[in-house]
């Protein structure tokens, strides 16, 4: 699927995400993802909320499972962890994801 597919099928099934990010670029096995910031995203000390970064890596990688497999809604997360290694900036986010293997029923 092109950027543009995955877009338009995103708002279609999970039009929860509309808008809140706009995916920059797609291949077999990536996507590139960015999440404009706002006030609304930030927790106490003026950083931006861990669940905001976990949404977009989320959604990163759930562009980049359709990219590759095509129109899966029920395509969803099994597992996923996140290590906070420093505090980013008030500013757009981006998200890359890359499949490492993608198999039959997990990527």
């Amino acid at each position: 699927m092109t950027a543009a597919e995955v877009a338009e099928f995103l708002d279609e099934v999970f039009p929860q995400s509309s808008g809140r990010f706009v995916i920059e670029e797609v291949g077999h096995g990536r996507a590139r993802v960015r999440m404009p910031m706002d006030e609304s995203h930030l927790r106490p000390g003026d950083t931006i909320a861990g669940p905001a970064m976990f949404w977009l890596a989320d959604c990163a990688f759930y562009v980049a499972v359709l990219a590759s497999v095509g129109p899966q809604a029920q395509a969803v997360t099994t597992n996923l962890s996140i290590n906070f290694l420093r505090r980013p900036r008030l500013g757009d986010l981006v998200g890359e994801a890359r499949i490492a293997k993608l198999g039959r029923r997990l990527a």
